[in-house]
């Protein structure tokens, strides 16, 4: 197992990164832009924000514009095309996939710009990634560079979320609304460790298949998200706790887990690194 220190570099005047977050800003003054990911490169996504003119973006099939105020969400692992008329100055931020998935169920539906952006939240966001690159681009690292990162993730996890549905069917829009109260309930009840695909269903008053129907769409099972989200709760707790205030077995309570064993095993498989190595300031190479 590989561990790498989770702290905070500069490796050009545009680029920050904050652990496995990474924000930048390029494209300035060029009409045209390719990305083409590495062979095996590690999964994950760009959250793209032009500033000055709309962009258009290809990508496996995919062809959109995002405009100033919006964003678009791509594939890092996947060749992607870029075009603007005059200016394709953007703020990105590289997320690691999980991170990403874990906070945000069904997250590959989001990719291309299928839906329509929320221009608040999507403001909200645009200024927290440049703000943020602007304060550390040159001062002294955040003292924990993998917290804060976690919290940039969750709020664009919420960004994403609060996207609207372009479709006006209103049967499409129901199984958006019906969504979130789903993940609005799991977040509120994640620390319950009877929280299960059963009882889910049942607080929000569809049937068990509607349930997995919903999941299914995202290539997700319930008890898969539940259990994954827990983990990054969990996670976001120990890089936030370098003191150890909270004691692993509270960590592991706190998140819904019965069993501090089974929270250590489960988390050590997840995140290829153990919570002690977490909270102690040491991140797995890749997530």
């Amino acid at each position: 197992m590989i561990l790498r220190s989770p702290s905070l570099t500069l490796t050009d005047p545009l680029r920050v990164t904050l652990g496995s977050l990474q924000i930048l800003h390029r494209g300035q003054g060029r009409s045209h832009h390719v990305n083409a990911a590495a062979p095996g490169a590690a999964p994950g996504y760009h959250l793209i924000f032009p500033t000055h003119a709309p962009v258009r973006f290809c990508q496996s099939g995919l062809t959109g514009e995002a405009r100033p105020g919006a964003y678009v969400l791509l594939r890092a692992d996947r060749f992607y095309d870029l075009r603007a008329a005059t200016d394709l100055a953007q703020w990105a931020a590289v997320l690691p996939a999980r991170a990403l998935r874990d906070r945000l169920a069904g997250a590959e539906a989001h990719v291309g710009g299928r839906f329509r952006p929320n221009p608040q939240m999507s403001a909200l966001v645009s200024r927290t990634l440049s703000a943020t690159a602007q304060v550390f681009r040159s001062a002294a690292p955040p003292p924990r560079p993998e917290a804060l990162a976690a919290e940039i993730v969750a709020l664009t996890a919420l960004m994403i979320g609060a996207e609207e549905d372009c479709d006006d069917n209103l049967s499409r829009t129901g199984r958006s609304r019906t969504r979130q109260r789903i993940m609005d309930h799991i977040e509120t009840h994640l620390s319950d460790p009877a929280l299960d695909p059963g009882g889910v269903a049942s607080a929000v008053g569809v049937s068990r298949s509607y349930l997995y129907a919903l999941f299914a769409e995202g290539n997700e099972t319930v008890a898969g998200f539940i259990r994954n989200r827990r983990l990054q709760a969990a996670y976001e707790i120990l890089v936030a706790d370098a003191r150890g205030g909270v004691a692993i077995s509270e960590v592991a309570y706190r998140t819904g887990f019965r069993s501090v064993s089974h929270f250590s095993r489960s988390f050590s498989r997840h995140f290829q690194a153990t919570p002690r190595d977490i909270r102690a300031g040491l991140a797995p190479l890749d997530r």
